[in-house]
């Protein structure tokens, strides 16, 4: 499939219609970053344009070439979030907080989650007393892991439709919860009246999504992929949500993928809309910063060019040195990254992934091999690990110690190309 490049005769901003989109970087045609493959399956894989854009009329940053959710979600969803330990117990301490800020009677409650995944946050919010906990997910090979009679689960997309259903059997939500997702969606208008349908009067929307900033100061090029439409600054949520009678009152940062925004929305009218000096502080700094101008993105896409070609040196050193390389973390980041680069097995031999069930299949694009685990044996053992999961580095490095002390090396591609060893390990993380 050829590429399309962004034309204001036939793109619109998916938030406000504007066909003034500005286009930052040109991915070229890739694989669905969550597409992973059976190995007979390699052959067939479509690839699709994948080119950023910015609308200069509501400062919305965007994927213009938009898939069909249904490939996407809905056949084998391959991101189970309980399988990463550091996202088990955040979502542990998002549930304590948001419990015990909104709902000072948990047992009468109802909040809502859509794109819940298998329940990471489900089961703290249950453990938690909450009356009524809804979780809405449209993969259906993730959801039909949670099993628990505390939770009620709906099979969809969240829309109007799915809200008025919801709202029906229900009634209206306390809370709507949202997390990674909420820059997931293709008709995010429909999403957000789903939300307004949903919502009471005095209840609170909160999601969480990569916060653009980071994108954009930290050179995350590796968060961009077709499943993530949407990149968020303050500025564009607050002119999205305007246009339906809602603010941002609230916002929270968290280190989580590198680094989140958890913002809350409400009513206009609601008892919470009274922004906070976060809100304020945060406007003020993307203005300064140049949020609303076309500029400051497409130096980025500049930017990332340079990156690129870091890592293709250092990789392609080894490779003359006959060095064995594998990669850690077959994430939809990890997709960008190796496709983006042209990084093939010439350069890397297999990747490695915690998550069982991606066991022997193939990462999309690239094709790489996917194994569970490091093997240590000498022969097999990789001299040089590239950690494309490079968010969760703590955690990787305290479950492969064994790897480290037995002299492997480890590869940061982000936001810096360098390389650690056990030593500079133990001084970053003071692990013994």
């Amino acid at each position: 499939m050829s590429n399309v490049k962004v034309d204001s005769q036939y793109n619109q901003c998916a938030f406000c219609n504007s066909s003034n989109i500005t286009l930052i970087t040109d991915f070229g045609d890739m694989g669905l970053a969550g597409g992973f493959l059976a190995q007979d399956e390699l052959e067939w894989e479509s690839k699709y344009p994948m080119n950023l854009g910015f609308c200069p009329d509501c400062y919305a940053v965007q994927i213009v070439d938009k898939i069909n959710s249904d490939l996407i979600f809905k056949k084998s969803y391959f991101y189970f979030s309980s399988s990463i330990g550091t996202l088990r117990n955040h979502f542990k301490e998002y549930a304590e907080d948001v419990v015990g800020r909104f709902l000072p009677f948990p047992p009468d409650s109802t909040v809502i989650e859509f794109g819940c995944n298998d329940g990471v946050l489900l089961f703290p919010l249950a453990e938690l007393n909450v009356g009524r906990i809804i979780g809405v997910d449209p993969a259906t090979n993730v959801v039909e892991k949670i099993d628990d009679d505390r939770v009620d689960i709906v099979n969809s997309y969240f829309d109007e439709l799915c809200a008025g259903d919801i709202v029906d059997q229900f009634g209206q939500a306390d809370l709507i919860l949202a997390n990674n997702v909420f820059a997931h969606v293709d008709d995010i208008n429909a999403l957000t009246r789903g939300i307004d349908i949903a919502l009471a009067e005095n209840g609170a929307f909160i999601f969480e999504v990569h916060y653009l900033g980071k994108i954009i100061e930290e050179m995350q090029y590796d968060m961009i992929y077709h499943e993530h439409i949407y990149y968020y600054s303050l500025l564009a949520i607050e002119n999205h949500f305007n246009r339906y009678d809602m603010l941002v009152f609230d916002l929270k940062e968290v280190e989580n993928h590198g680094g989140s925004i958890r913002f809350h929305v409400c009513r206009k009218n609601s008892n919470l809309a009274n922004p906070s000096s976060q809100v304020r502080q945060l406007k003020e700094s993307e203005i300064k910063k140049g949020f609303h101008n076309a500029s400051i993105f497409q130096e980025f896409g500049q930017k990332i060019n340079k990156q690129k070609s870091d890592l293709l040196r250092l990789l392609n050193d080894l490779k003359g040195q006959e060095k064995i390389v594998i990669g850690y973390g077959a994430s939809g980041r990890a997709n960008t990254m190796l496709q983006f680069c042209g990084i093939d097995r010439s350069l890397i031999r297999y990747m490695v992934d915690d998550a069982l069930a991606k066991k022997g299949f193939y990462t999309p694009g690239s094709h790489l091999r996917i194994e569970s685990k490091i093997p240590l044996s000498k022969g097999v053992r990789p001299d040089y690990v590239v950690v494309f999961a490079w968010t969760f580095l703590r955690e990787i490095c305290q479950r492969n110690m064994k790897y480290l002390e037995l002299g492997g090396k480890f590869i940061v591609p982000l936001p810096d190309v360098k390389i650690l060893d056990i030593e500079s390990i133990r001084k970053l993380y003071f692990i013994k």
